[in-house]
Protein backbone atom coordinates (compact mmCIF):
# COMPACT_ATOMS: atom_id res chain seq x y z
CA UNK A 1 0.00 0.00 0.00
CA UNK A 2 1.25 3.65 -0.57
CA UNK A 3 -0.12 6.20 1.56
CA UNK A 4 -1.30 9.51 0.26
CA UNK A 5 1.02 11.95 -0.02
CA UNK A 6 1.35 13.56 3.96
CA UNK A 7 0.49 17.08 2.81
CA UNK A 8 -3.13 15.96 1.73
CA UNK A 9 -3.25 13.48 4.40
CA UNK A 10 -2.96 16.46 6.42
CA UNK A 11 -5.25 18.91 5.08
CA UNK A 12 -7.92 15.96 5.14
CA UNK A 13 -7.40 15.52 8.66
CA UNK A 14 -7.71 19.62 9.17
CA UNK A 15 -10.86 19.45 7.17
CA UNK A 16 -12.23 16.58 9.24
CA UNK A 17 -12.50 14.02 6.56
CA UNK A 18 -11.17 10.38 6.42
CA UNK A 19 -9.53 10.74 2.68
CA UNK A 20 -8.24 13.84 0.07
CA UNK A 21 -11.53 13.24 -1.63
CA UNK A 22 -14.10 15.62 -2.52
CA UNK A 23 -17.09 15.12 -3.89
CA UNK A 24 -18.11 18.14 -6.02
CA UNK A 25 -21.02 20.14 -5.83
CA UNK A 26 -23.61 19.42 -9.01
CA UNK A 27 -26.48 21.42 -9.00
CA UNK A 28 -29.48 18.73 -9.52
CA UNK A 29 -27.00 15.78 -9.30
CA UNK A 30 -25.79 15.81 -5.71
CA UNK A 31 -28.81 15.03 -3.94
CA UNK A 32 -29.24 14.74 0.07
CA UNK A 33 -28.56 10.88 -0.37
CA UNK A 34 -25.70 11.27 -2.37
CA UNK A 35 -23.75 14.32 -0.11
CA UNK A 36 -24.67 12.24 2.93
CA UNK A 37 -23.30 8.56 1.33
CA UNK A 38 -20.31 10.37 -0.15
CA UNK A 39 -19.72 12.16 3.13
CA UNK A 40 -20.35 9.03 5.67
CA UNK A 41 -17.69 7.21 3.55
CA UNK A 42 -15.52 9.97 4.57
CA UNK A 43 -15.11 12.41 1.82
CA UNK A 44 -15.68 15.99 1.94
CA UNK A 45 -19.41 16.21 0.16
CA UNK A 46 -20.46 19.53 -1.35
CA UNK A 47 -24.09 20.45 -2.43
CA UNK A 48 -24.55 22.56 -5.06
CA UNK A 49 -26.61 25.64 -4.44
CA UNK A 50 -26.98 27.24 -8.12
CA UNK A 51 -29.79 29.99 -7.84
CA UNK A 52 -32.13 28.00 -5.06
CA UNK A 53 -34.17 30.13 -2.89
CA UNK A 54 -33.27 30.32 0.86
CA UNK A 55 -36.01 28.39 1.57
CA UNK A 56 -35.68 25.17 -0.83
CA UNK A 57 -31.74 25.36 0.10
CA UNK A 58 -32.60 25.19 3.93
CA UNK A 59 -34.50 22.00 3.15
CA UNK A 60 -32.12 20.18 0.89
CA UNK A 61 -29.90 21.04 3.36
CA UNK A 62 -31.46 20.18 6.51
CA UNK A 63 -32.69 16.80 4.52
CA UNK A 64 -28.72 15.98 4.12
CA UNK A 65 -27.55 17.06 7.44
CA UNK A 66 -30.07 14.33 9.04
CA UNK A 67 -28.46 11.27 7.25
CA UNK A 68 -25.33 12.41 8.09
CA UNK A 69 -22.80 10.26 10.29
CA UNK A 70 -20.98 12.30 13.57
CA UNK A 71 -18.04 14.09 12.04
CA UNK A 72 -19.19 13.42 8.41
CA UNK A 73 -17.69 16.60 6.49
CA UNK A 74 -20.58 18.67 3.94
CA UNK A 75 -20.14 21.96 2.62
CA UNK A 76 -22.33 23.80 0.28
CA UNK A 77 -21.14 25.92 -3.00
CA UNK A 78 -22.16 29.45 -4.39
CA UNK A 79 -22.34 30.91 -7.33
CA UNK A 80 -20.88 34.64 -6.96
CA UNK A 81 -23.65 36.80 -8.81
CA UNK A 82 -21.03 39.40 -10.18
CA UNK A 83 -19.78 36.25 -11.96
CA UNK A 84 -22.87 35.53 -14.24
CA UNK A 85 -24.74 38.43 -14.82
CA UNK A 86 -24.20 41.25 -17.27
CA UNK A 87 -26.12 44.33 -17.94
CA UNK A 88 -27.51 43.71 -21.62
CA UNK A 89 -27.00 47.21 -22.05
CA UNK A 90 -23.60 46.77 -22.23
CA UNK A 91 -23.60 43.86 -24.37
CA UNK A 92 -22.25 44.92 -27.99
CA UNK A 93 -24.58 44.83 -30.96
CA UNK A 94 -23.23 41.67 -32.23
CA UNK A 95 -23.44 39.80 -29.02
CA UNK A 96 -26.90 41.49 -28.67
CA UNK A 97 -27.14 39.76 -32.17
CA UNK A 98 -26.21 36.38 -31.15
CA UNK A 99 -28.56 36.21 -28.00
CA UNK A 100 -31.58 36.74 -30.45
CA UNK A 101 -30.46 34.08 -32.85
CA UNK A 102 -29.55 31.67 -29.70
CA UNK A 103 -33.61 32.49 -28.64
CA UNK A 104 -34.44 31.69 -32.25
CA UNK A 105 -32.89 28.39 -32.44
CA UNK A 106 -33.88 27.68 -29.00
CA UNK A 107 -37.60 28.68 -29.99
CA UNK A 108 -37.50 26.30 -33.15
CA UNK A 109 -36.00 23.17 -31.10
CA UNK A 110 -38.95 23.55 -28.41
CA UNK A 111 -40.77 23.57 -31.55
CA UNK A 112 -39.71 20.31 -32.71
CA UNK A 113 -40.49 19.41 -29.14
CA UNK A 114 -43.36 20.05 -28.00
CA UNK A 115 -44.95 22.34 -30.89
CA UNK A 116 -44.85 25.42 -28.87
CA UNK A 117 -41.94 28.09 -27.95
CA UNK A 118 -43.77 29.89 -25.24
CA UNK A 119 -41.26 30.68 -22.69
CA UNK A 120 -38.45 30.41 -24.55
CA UNK A 121 -37.35 34.25 -23.73
CA UNK A 122 -38.02 34.18 -20.39
CA UNK A 123 -37.10 37.63 -18.78
CA UNK A 124 -33.63 37.82 -16.60
CA UNK A 125 -33.42 38.37 -13.35
CA UNK A 126 -31.66 41.92 -12.14
CA UNK A 127 -28.46 42.17 -10.70
CA UNK A 128 -29.89 43.15 -7.77
CA UNK A 129 -32.32 40.15 -7.70
CA UNK A 130 -29.51 37.82 -8.30
CA UNK A 131 -28.05 39.62 -5.28
CA UNK A 132 -31.19 39.04 -3.36
CA UNK A 133 -30.76 35.53 -4.20
CA UNK A 134 -27.56 35.13 -3.16
CA UNK A 135 -28.08 36.81 0.27
CA UNK A 136 -30.89 34.17 0.80
CA UNK A 137 -28.71 31.60 0.28
CA UNK A 138 -25.97 32.79 2.98
CA UNK A 139 -29.07 32.94 5.16
CA UNK A 140 -29.57 29.65 4.37
CA UNK A 141 -26.08 28.40 5.51
CA UNK A 142 -25.78 30.91 8.83
CA UNK A 143 -29.34 29.32 9.73
CA UNK A 144 -28.60 25.48 8.94
CA UNK A 145 -24.94 25.46 10.91
CA UNK A 146 -22.86 24.92 7.45
CA UNK A 147 -19.52 25.64 8.29
CA UNK A 148 -17.61 24.69 4.52
CA UNK A 149 -18.56 26.67 2.30
CA UNK A 150 -17.23 27.21 -1.84
CA UNK A 151 -17.57 29.92 -4.60
CA UNK A 152 -17.66 29.21 -8.49
CA UNK A 153 -17.10 32.60 -10.75
CA UNK A 154 -15.16 34.53 -8.06
CA UNK A 155 -15.78 35.86 -4.78
CA UNK A 156 -18.71 37.35 -3.01
CA UNK A 157 -18.33 40.92 -1.55
CA UNK A 158 -16.88 41.60 1.85
CA UNK A 159 -20.52 41.77 4.21
CA UNK A 160 -21.66 38.63 2.58
CA UNK A 161 -17.85 36.84 3.31
CA UNK A 162 -17.75 38.44 6.50
CA UNK A 163 -21.15 36.97 7.39
CA UNK A 164 -19.96 33.58 6.98
CA UNK A 165 -16.24 34.20 8.57
CA UNK A 166 -18.09 35.79 11.88
CA UNK A 167 -20.17 32.06 11.82
CA UNK A 168 -16.53 30.21 11.33
CA UNK A 169 -17.20 29.43 8.24
CA UNK A 170 -13.85 27.65 6.25
CA UNK A 171 -14.30 29.42 2.66
CA UNK A 172 -12.83 28.32 -0.59
CA UNK A 173 -12.79 29.88 -4.03
CA UNK A 174 -12.33 27.87 -7.44
CA UNK A 175 -9.49 29.36 -9.47
CA UNK A 176 -9.00 28.54 -13.49
CA UNK A 177 -6.03 30.62 -13.59
CA UNK A 178 -2.75 31.10 -11.13
CA UNK A 179 -3.75 34.97 -11.71
CA UNK A 180 -7.43 34.05 -10.56
CA UNK A 181 -5.83 32.13 -7.25
CA UNK A 182 -3.52 34.70 -6.53
CA UNK A 183 -6.29 37.50 -6.34
CA UNK A 184 -9.00 34.92 -4.44
CA UNK A 185 -6.25 34.10 -1.67
CA UNK A 186 -5.91 38.36 -1.65
CA UNK A 187 -9.50 38.09 -0.52
CA UNK A 188 -8.80 35.78 2.47
CA UNK A 189 -9.42 32.17 0.31
CA UNK A 190 -8.93 29.55 2.74
CA UNK A 191 -8.16 27.08 0.02
CA UNK A 192 -8.06 27.26 -3.77
CA UNK A 193 -10.10 24.53 -5.84
CA UNK A 194 -8.23 24.69 -9.48
CA UNK A 195 -10.06 23.73 -11.90
CA UNK A 196 -8.51 21.92 -14.93
CA UNK A 197 -9.61 22.35 -18.68
CA UNK A 198 -10.95 18.60 -18.38
CA UNK A 199 -13.60 19.26 -15.51
CA UNK A 200 -17.13 19.12 -16.35
CA UNK A 201 -20.07 22.01 -15.67
CA UNK A 202 -19.59 24.96 -15.94
CA UNK A 203 -16.82 26.78 -16.08
CA UNK A 204 -15.07 29.29 -13.11
CA UNK A 205 -13.34 31.63 -14.63
CA UNK A 206 -13.92 35.26 -13.76
CA UNK A 207 -11.03 37.35 -14.36
CA UNK A 208 -11.51 38.22 -18.65
CA UNK A 209 -14.09 35.73 -18.39
CA UNK A 210 -15.40 36.91 -22.07
CA UNK A 211 -11.99 35.44 -23.28
CA UNK A 212 -12.81 32.27 -21.45
CA UNK A 213 -10.36 29.89 -23.69
CA UNK A 214 -7.44 31.18 -22.67
CA UNK A 215 -8.15 29.35 -19.11
CA UNK A 216 -8.49 26.07 -20.30
CA UNK A 217 -5.34 24.68 -18.82
CA UNK A 218 -4.98 20.92 -17.81
CA UNK A 219 -5.56 20.07 -14.37
CA UNK A 220 -1.65 18.94 -13.38
CA UNK A 221 -0.36 21.42 -14.77
CA UNK A 222 -2.33 24.20 -13.15
CA UNK A 223 -1.94 22.89 -9.80
CA UNK A 224 1.78 22.99 -10.16
CA UNK A 225 1.27 26.91 -11.13
CA UNK A 226 -1.12 27.22 -8.25
CA UNK A 227 0.52 25.42 -5.63
CA UNK A 228 3.69 27.41 -6.65
CA UNK A 229 1.79 30.76 -6.25
CA UNK A 230 -0.13 30.52 -3.15
CA UNK A 231 0.29 29.49 0.57
CA UNK A 232 -2.76 28.00 1.10
CA UNK A 233 -4.27 24.32 0.24
CA UNK A 234 -4.98 23.20 -3.67
CA UNK A 235 -7.66 20.97 -4.49
CA UNK A 236 -7.44 19.26 -8.22
CA UNK A 237 -10.40 18.99 -10.25
CA UNK A 238 -10.90 18.33 -13.68
CA UNK A 239 -10.62 14.71 -15.32
CA UNK A 240 -10.48 12.82 -12.46
CA UNK A 241 -12.22 9.31 -12.44
CA UNK A 242 -9.69 6.65 -11.10
CA UNK A 243 -7.22 6.40 -7.97
CA UNK A 244 -4.22 6.64 -10.49
CA UNK A 245 -5.47 10.56 -11.41
CA UNK A 246 -6.19 10.73 -7.68
CA UNK A 247 -2.29 10.11 -7.04
CA UNK A 248 -0.87 12.51 -9.98
CA UNK A 249 -2.39 15.32 -8.85
CA UNK A 250 -1.67 14.99 -5.08
CA UNK A 251 1.75 14.43 -6.08
CA UNK A 252 1.48 17.47 -8.37
CA UNK A 253 1.12 19.22 -5.20
CA UNK A 254 -2.53 19.12 -4.43
CA UNK A 255 -4.15 18.66 -0.98
CA UNK A 256 -7.15 16.69 -2.30
CA UNK A 257 -8.80 15.81 -5.20
CA UNK A 258 -12.71 16.73 -6.51
CA UNK A 259 -14.34 14.33 -8.80
CA UNK A 260 -17.59 15.03 -10.15
CA UNK A 261 -17.98 13.15 -13.26
CA UNK A 262 -16.70 10.09 -11.44
CA UNK A 263 -20.14 10.22 -9.17
CA UNK A 264 -22.42 10.73 -11.82
CA UNK A 265 -23.60 6.98 -12.72
CA UNK A 266 -23.84 6.53 -8.46
CA UNK A 267 -27.67 5.47 -8.05
CA UNK A 268 -27.99 8.30 -5.35
CA UNK A 269 -26.93 10.42 -7.74
CA UNK A 270 -29.89 12.71 -9.40
CA UNK A 271 -28.26 11.61 -13.13
CA UNK A 272 -31.19 11.59 -15.24
CA UNK A 273 -31.78 8.22 -17.17
CA UNK A 274 -30.85 9.54 -20.25
CA UNK A 275 -28.13 10.74 -18.97
CA UNK A 276 -26.88 7.81 -17.25
CA UNK A 277 -27.31 5.90 -19.98
CA UNK A 278 -25.01 8.21 -22.14
CA UNK A 279 -21.97 8.56 -19.30
CA UNK A 280 -22.39 4.67 -19.53
CA UNK A 281 -22.33 3.90 -23.18
CA UNK A 282 -19.63 6.29 -24.48
CA UNK A 283 -21.98 8.96 -25.55
CA UNK A 284 -24.42 6.53 -26.88
CA UNK A 285 -25.31 5.95 -30.83
CA UNK A 286 -23.04 2.53 -31.16
CA UNK A 287 -19.99 4.16 -30.03
CA UNK A 288 -17.23 2.30 -27.33
CA UNK A 289 -14.09 2.71 -25.78
CA UNK A 290 -11.87 3.08 -28.38
CA UNK A 291 -14.23 6.32 -29.95
CA UNK A 292 -16.13 7.71 -26.96
CA UNK A 293 -18.41 10.67 -27.99
CA UNK A 294 -16.41 13.82 -27.95
CA UNK A 295 -17.49 16.47 -24.93
CA UNK A 296 -16.75 20.39 -25.74
CA UNK A 297 -16.73 23.40 -23.73
CA UNK A 298 -19.21 25.80 -25.04
CA UNK A 299 -21.70 28.88 -24.03
CA UNK A 300 -24.35 27.45 -26.20
CA UNK A 301 -25.63 25.79 -23.53
CA UNK A 302 -26.19 28.29 -20.83
CA UNK A 303 -24.76 31.10 -21.70
CA UNK A 304 -21.72 30.52 -19.54
CA UNK A 305 -18.74 28.03 -20.85
CA UNK A 306 -19.45 24.72 -19.75
CA UNK A 307 -17.88 21.28 -20.55
CA UNK A 308 -20.92 18.30 -21.50
CA UNK A 309 -21.51 15.62 -24.22
CA UNK A 310 -21.14 17.10 -27.74
CA UNK A 311 -25.03 16.70 -28.71
CA UNK A 312 -26.67 18.03 -31.88
CA UNK A 313 -27.68 20.77 -29.70
CA UNK A 314 -23.79 22.12 -29.00
CA UNK A 315 -23.24 21.98 -32.60
CA UNK A 316 -26.15 24.03 -33.64
CA UNK A 317 -24.69 26.73 -31.18
CA UNK A 318 -21.10 26.52 -32.74
CA UNK A 319 -21.14 29.41 -35.17
CA UNK A 320 -22.29 31.73 -32.38
CA UNK A 321 -19.51 31.05 -29.69
CA UNK A 322 -17.19 33.88 -30.40
CA UNK A 323 -19.97 36.11 -30.26
CA UNK A 324 -22.29 35.49 -27.40
CA UNK A 325 -21.88 37.29 -24.23
CA UNK A 326 -20.29 34.98 -20.87
CA UNK A 327 -23.35 35.27 -19.09
CA UNK A 328 -26.53 32.90 -17.76
CA UNK A 329 -29.38 35.93 -18.51
CA UNK A 330 -28.40 35.41 -22.15
CA UNK A 331 -29.69 32.34 -22.32
CA UNK A 332 -32.72 32.13 -20.18
CA UNK A 333 -34.30 30.55 -23.29
CA UNK A 334 -32.13 27.40 -22.61
CA UNK A 335 -33.73 26.34 -19.34
CA UNK A 336 -37.69 25.54 -21.13
CA UNK A 337 -35.79 23.56 -23.63
CA UNK A 338 -33.77 21.72 -21.35
CA UNK A 339 -36.64 20.28 -19.23
CA UNK A 340 -38.98 19.35 -22.47
CA UNK A 341 -35.58 17.42 -23.89
CA UNK A 342 -35.43 16.15 -20.64
CA UNK A 343 -38.91 15.07 -20.21
CA UNK A 344 -38.58 13.69 -24.08
CA UNK A 345 -35.53 11.46 -23.57
CA UNK A 346 -34.17 13.78 -26.29
CA UNK A 347 -30.14 13.93 -26.12
CA UNK A 348 -29.41 15.50 -29.09
CA UNK A 349 -31.26 18.38 -27.94
CA UNK A 350 -29.96 18.58 -24.16
CA UNK A 351 -26.89 19.93 -22.32
CA UNK A 352 -25.38 16.78 -20.93
CA UNK A 353 -22.40 17.83 -18.04
CA UNK A 354 -19.72 15.29 -18.41
CA UNK A 355 -15.99 16.05 -17.81
CA UNK A 356 -13.45 14.47 -20.22
CA UNK A 357 -12.74 11.36 -18.55
CA UNK A 358 -16.46 10.41 -18.80
CA UNK A 359 -15.71 6.81 -20.85
CA UNK A 360 -14.30 5.69 -17.44
CA UNK A 361 -17.55 6.42 -15.72
CA UNK A 362 -18.43 3.07 -13.03
CA UNK A 363 -22.10 2.33 -12.05
CA UNK A 364 -21.56 1.46 -8.73
CA UNK A 365 -23.00 2.98 -4.75
CA UNK A 366 -21.08 6.01 -3.67
CA UNK A 367 -19.49 4.64 -0.27
CA UNK A 368 -18.58 1.48 -2.72
CA UNK A 369 -17.10 4.17 -5.03
CA UNK A 370 -15.16 5.75 -2.03
CA UNK A 371 -13.70 2.60 -0.98
CA UNK A 372 -12.28 1.38 -5.08
CA UNK A 373 -11.42 5.35 -5.73
CA UNK A 374 -8.67 4.97 -2.20
CA UNK A 375 -8.19 1.31 -2.81
CA UNK A 376 -6.77 2.16 -6.07
CA UNK A 377 -4.48 5.44 -5.14
CA UNK A 378 -3.16 3.60 -2.63
CA UNK A 379 -2.31 0.49 -4.84
CA UNK A 380 1.65 0.18 -6.04
CA UNK A 381 -0.18 -0.91 -9.46
CA UNK A 382 -2.60 1.25 -9.90
CA UNK A 383 -4.55 2.27 -13.66
CA UNK A 384 -4.47 6.10 -14.66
Amino acid sequence: MRPFPSHATAFAARIGAKHPIVLAPMLAHTTPRLCAAAANAGVVAFEGAGQLGKDVLVSRIRETQAMLNAGAVFGVNLFVPSGFYTDPSSWTEPQAAAVEVARERYEGYLRELSGEAAGTAAPSLSREEHQAVFSGQVDALLETGVKLVSFHFGWPDAAEAGRLREAGATLQGCATTVEEARWLVDQGADAIIAQGAEAGGHRGTFIDAQDYRRALVEVVPLVRGIADAVDVPVIAAGGIMRGGDIRAVLEAGASAAQLGTAFLSCPECGTSAMHREALLGYGGEGRDASDPLPTVVTLGYTGKPARGLQTDRALRMADLEGALPNCFNGMLAGRTLQAAALKQGRKDAAYLWAGSGYARSRAMPAAALVETLVAEAQSSQYEG
